[in-house]
């Protein structure tokens, strides 16, 4: 109904053809697609439910005293269209009469379908002395809440709750509505049908009447016009930083390869990010077609500046970046940082899983009889039941429960060893009582699953293994205490929204030393089963270890940058790790000295793009301790400037000073950051205090610490694609998944803070120009000076005397 459209009272056609203009006080007539027994049962469903409540005793603040809502009894049928938008109800007044007794005199009235419960819009419905003039006029003219009557420009105050549910003025918009319900489809995993759900729209019709639900079709075509706008915006962040990538490849329930690309970068704030930029379909995982799929992306992404690709130990990874990495070093199209030779990073989740599950071979068999103990417990509610009367017995103190593994995850096996065992006396009186199910039950053959996952009869008749004897519960003692090294490991490189590249060659480290303590020396053996086990099982775990990183350039040298340039290390820890590891003085001064020229030669390739060149680099033999300080304008000016320039050149090689006033320098010569909790120093929080004195490092570390040396972020894209893309949404295209993927991770994602203005110079003498006309024109010395040039999110001043802010700010532009 438009606004200001008047309701009239008309005739309306009777059942029997006939005209009528009889107010009546029947209800009104059912709307389309309902009948009248339909109406007729909402409202007597309504009427005994407010009947129900009042008997209880529920309060109805809005409702008036003595009321209870029930249908016309009249004969006729309202045929005035004034009450397709009231409600009629009964209003019991209790009264005296003459001889003191109680009276119930019953009220017809009927109050507004759309206004609070309350006085405005109710009304007397008596047939014989009311009309309903008044109820036309409160439709038309005085009812707020009737759709056609609400001003859509109207603001209203409402509370925003990411302002902490401060007041703020809102008013429909039905653009806000439509993108606020495509976010609630991305976000929520929901398919795009779930707007035409009956009760979706109910909801909307009680929330927001004015909101116009919108159909799949045109759900699905702005939900792709919201992706190809938000990724053109952030091809524009992106682009001004340098990206660290993770990629893996999955397979769908339709048989259907995808490859997912995460891209990692710190932004001026110093906060870490994430942003899935790829989810397509690959043809197959052979290297090249990897290689050609990744290039591919970074082509439509534009993306130019590739600091690391972490992926995983299989070989086609290997070979793909090998290809990628060629291709990258013969395109002018790529900034590479030292030709690509540090780009590769292995997963150290995956290598942790390759090296404990080569040693998790030799318990097999006492696994295995745990892992069937729990899932006795966990195959039907009255195994449970016996399980749970067993710990009360028992007066086992752990809330918990066991919980069942994958045999193909190390570290649910892990969790499960060590839930076990807090409940390894329940098992055992399980299997001592004669009437408990608990024994016979590895008495029976061991299942066996057909491809769809049904149980099928055993072939081999073989029994189930278990269950779990007491040396079964000592190896796995020993193991849980053994494994808890490595599972912490495995969380802590696993984080993807804070660096771990620091952290990382710790681990590996960590790593040794724990499979080193498994070996029992001759002079202590004690010759059980339990510990030759034990030690057989660090011998295989050893081998992997030194496959994969026994060797020193088996490392990424990046990894062990990351440790250099954590400020509670630096470079003297490394150098004391290399002796800690038995190598001679000879070895530890090669190793530590290649690891600070990896260091001088990143600073070369960064300080070019720093302030322009103007910091000391480092030329000569990479064993000289002097520094040389060279100049752009230098390089290009010759003459007698040029022969002066090269004379003092020559003068600081000789001089010790170009050691302290070299950066590098005065960073590995600076006190140590010492803290009593190693979980409390945030790097990043260091290094945005501490940049502007170090302005090239701070460029360095803002990029290295930003390699990831897990593919877990990229992995966990494929738990919500097994959701997205399940067996009853195989129709969304690919494009769509993709689009779905990337969008839920950008949503979810924090704000980036970015650069509103490129740091040039011929930025900072346009606003010296606008500077020098303001000053010259204006009238008063009062005036206020113009604001200073802002970076987004935080609120970052880029002033143009401010040489170690302008340094940072051009090093994340340029480099």
């Amino acid at each position: 109904m438009a606004r200001g459209k008047k309701i009239v009272a008309r005739p309306r056609p009777t059942a029997s053809g006939l005209e009528d203009s009889s107010t009546g006080t029947s209800p009104s007539y059912p709307r389309a697609g309902e009948s009248q027994q339909q109406l007729f049962q909402q409202i007597e469903a309504q009427a005994q439910a407010q009947a129900t409540a009042a008997e209880e005793g529920a309060s109805q603040p809005e409702a008036p005293p003595f009321v209870s809502e029930c249908p016309s009894t009249a004969s006729g049928i309202k045929r005035n269209f004034v009450w397709e938008h009231f409600i009629e109800y009964d209003k019991i007044e209790v009264q005296k009469d003459a001889e003191g007794n109680d009276i119930e005199i019953v009220h017809k009235r009927a109050y507004c379908k759309y206004c609070p419960r309350g006085k405005v819009g109710d009304f007397a419905v008596d047939s014989s002395k009311n009309g309903t003039s008044g109820m036309i006029r409160h439709i038309n003219q005085n009812c707020r809440y009737y759709p056609p009557n609400v001003d859509k420009s109207q603001k209203n105050l409402a509370g925003d709750k990411s302002k902490g549910n401060r007041l703020t003025t809102v008013a429909y918009n039905q653009d806000e509505y439509l993108e606020a319900c495509v976010e609630m489809i991305v976000i929520d995993e929901l398919p795009f049908s779930f707007v035409e759900k009956k009760g979706f729209n109910r909801f909307c019709d009680k929330v927001c009447p004015l909101f116009d639900v919108p159909s799949r079709r045109k759900l699905c075509r702005t939900f792709l016009g919201k992706y190809d706008s938000s990724k053109k915006e952030l091809k524009k962040i992106l682009k001004q930083y340098r990206l660290s990538l993770t990629t893996d490849t999955w397979t769908s329930v339709q048989n259907v390869n995808y490859m997912v690309l995460t891209a990692h970068f710190i932004d001026i704030d110093w906060k870490m990010h994430k942003r899935v930029i790829s989810f397509c379909v690959i043809q197959n995982h052979q290297g090249p077609t990897i290689g050609k799929l990744i290039e591919s992306c970074l082509e439509q992404w534009r993306i130019e500046k590739v600091m690391c690709i972490t992926v995983d130990n299989a070989s086609a990874n290997k070979s793909a970046l090998e290809w990628l990495v060629s291709k990258m070093n013969r395109s002018s199209c790529y900034r590479q940082i030292l030709n690509g030779r540090y780009m590769h990073v292995r997963c150290a989740a995956h290598i942790t899983n390759l090296i404990v599950g080569h040693g998790l071979k030799r318990l097999q068999k006492s696994v295995l009889a745990i892992r069937n103990a729990v899932k006795f417990v966990r195959s039907s509610p009255n195994r449970l039941d016996t399980f749970k009367k067993a710990v009360e017995r028992q007066k086992i103190p752990c809330r918990g429960l066991v919980c069942l593994d994958v045999p193909t995850r190390w570290n649910r096996t892990y969790l499960m060893l060590e839930a076990g065992l807090k409940f390894k006396k329940a098992f055992t009186l399980m299997l001592a009582d004669e009437d408990s199910s608990f024994a016979a039950y590895f008495k029976e053959p061991e299942e066996e699953y057909d491809d769809d996952g049904n149980v099928v009869p055993s072939r081999n008749k073989r029994n189930r293994v278990g269950p779990p004897e007491d040396e079964d519960w000592d190896k796995a003692e020993v193991f849980v205490d053994f494994l808890r090294v490595f599972y912490d490991v495995t969380l802590r490189v696993s984080a993807s929204l804070h660096p771990t590249v620091h952290t990382t060659f710790h681990d590996v480290i960590t790593m040794e030393k724990n499979i080193e303590s498994m070996f029992v020396l001759p002079g202590f053996a004690t010759g059980t089963e339990t510990e030759q086990v034990l030690m057989d099982m660090a011998g295989n775990m050893r081998s992997r270890w030194l496959k994969y990183y026994g060797s020193f350039h088996e490392i990424n040298h990046m990894v062990i940058i990351g440790l250099v340039l954590d400020a509670r290390f630096k470079l003297k820890n490394v150098t004391h790790i290399f002796t800690s590891e038995g190598l001679d003085d000879d070895e530890v001064k090669r190793r530590t000295l290649e690891i600070r020229n990896l260091l001088m030669a990143l600073y070369d390739q960064y300080v070019i793009h720093v302030d322009g060149g103007r910091h000391m680099v480092r030329q000569g033999s990479p064993s000289s301790s002097c520094s040389t300080l060279t100049s752009r304008s230098s390089n290009s000016r010759g003459g007698v400037r040029g022969q002066l320039l090269n004379d003092w050149r020559k003068v600081v090689q000789s001089s010790a000073e170009a050691v302290v006033a070299h950066e590098v320098d005065q960073y590995l010569n600076g006190p140590l950051e010492f803290t009593d909790d190693e979980d409390c120093f945030d790097i990043l929080c260091w290094w945005k205090v501490n940049g502007p004195k170090f302005p090239v490092l701070a460029a360095i570390a803002r990029d290295v610490l930003a390699i990831q040396t897990s593919t877990v972020a990229s992995e966990s894209c494929f738990s919500t694609g097994g959701r997205v893309i399940d067996t009853f949404r195989s129709s969304l295209t690919p494009k769509t998944v993709e689009g779905l993927i990337c969008m839920q991770s950008w949503m979810l994602g924090d704000e980036i803070a970015e650069i509103q203005d490129d740091c040039t110079i011929e930025n900072i003498e346009f606003y010296e120009a606008v500077e020098h006309e303001h000053e010259s024109t204006a009238s008063s010395k009062n005036v206020c000076p113009p604001p200073v040039p802002r970076a987004k999110g935080k609120g970052k001043s880029v002033a143009a005397g401010n040489s170690s802010n302008f340094k940072l700010l051009s090093s994340l532009v340029d480099v």
